[in-house]
């Protein structure tokens, strides 16, 4: 089998809404290589030393990388990619970020070679690591807990400030015995988080089916995440249950359609984490939670992005 390998240059900035571009048009995942990579890996242990002056990255900007079957939708699917990236400074990116968008179809048997030489156990948060399904990494300290990944196709690290953001706000609100949304799952990272966090139940929806199946492969390599429920759905229009959290780490012309949907489905007292927002998008994220009832509790930046956790007015005090 052959496969169309789709790559865009870009900055680190627009990492996340580059990758989810290239997941609309049908990747299950992306690779990417970044100049903040050795912001992202550290050390297991204090002897433990990365000289990243023997180690190949990037020293400026980003590549994000994709991979689709070779098929007749090959033509359509490049000019989708290139329209949406030129688009990027529209929506408040630089110039730089709407860099080249390169091709080139690649033999089968390319594959894992062209994927396991980025992947090394990468830190997200202050008590997780994702680690590659075939690592034999073991965790440094009896706080640190271990998420299991394998990314066959693509591979999601969690290392880009949208899940960083979703993941803090996460340990900040969490106590124990929660239950959980997670709308747009993915690869189910913050999914699997909630597990390690305590959840007493999570339901992780995804209008995607491929991103669906990536996700359950993954719940299947972690043995505490075995209780979550996977669900296709369209936002929240397909969910009828009620949670304590709602979470999804998505973009802001995404989240703008679900705040509508928020209410209905949060139990008392509950708390939705909004993550995926562009700085310059917050206030209108803002107005558009306040007139559904809903006001920020916490807001966390990250260079060019932000992520809200909010609660119903008249339980916020």
């Amino acid at each position: 089998m052959q496969w169309f390998r789709i790559t865009v240059e870009t900055t680190t900035a627009a990492v996340a809404a580059v990758s989810e571009i290239l997941t609309a048009a049908g990747a299950n995942g992306v690779q990417v290589a970044d100049a903040a990579d050795p912001e992202h890996i550290q050390a297991r242990t204090a002897d433990e030393v990365f000289d990243w002056r023997t180690i190949p990255h990037r020293e400026a900007g980003a590549a994000v990388t994709a991979y689709y079957p070779v098929d007749d939708q090959d033509a359509a699917r490049l000019a989708q990619i290139q329209t949406r990236v030129a688009a990027l400074p529209q929506a408040g990116f630089t110039a730089a970020a709407a860099g080249s968008v390169k091709t080139k179809i690649i033999a089968d048997e390319d594959w894992s070679t062209n994927w396991r030489q980025y992947y090394r156990p990468v830190r997200i948060s202050r008590f997780l690591t994702v680690v590659p399904a075939w690592s034999d990494y073991q965790p440094a300290t009896q706080q640190e807990q271990i998420i299991r990944m394998d990314p066959g196709e693509a591979f999601g690290t969690g290392t880009h400030p949208t899940t960083q953001l979703s993941l803090a706000l996460l340990e900040m609100i969490m106590r124990g015995g929660e239950r959980l949304i997670d709308v747009g799952t993915g690869a189910g990272i913050l999914s699997i988080a909630g597990t390690l966090f305590g959840a007493a139940d999570i339901l992780a929806t995804d209008i995607d089916d491929q991103a669906l199946n990536v996700a359950r492969r993954n719940i299947k390599l972690n043995l505490q995440a075995q209780h979550i429920r996977l669900q296709p759905a369209n936002l929240l229009a397909d969910v009828t249950e009620q949670a304590d959290i709602i979470m999804a780490n998505i973009l802001t012309e995404v989240l703008l359609p679900l705040i509508p949907q928020l209410p209905d489905h949060m139990l008392p007292q509950g708390t939705v984490i909004l993550s995926g927002i562009y700085r310059d998008k917050t206030a209108a994220i803002t107005a558009a939670l306040a007139q559904h009832g809903l006001v920020p509790i916490y807001t966390l930046t990250d260079g060019e992005w932000a992520a809200i956790a909010a609660k119903r007015q008249s339980e916020a005090g």
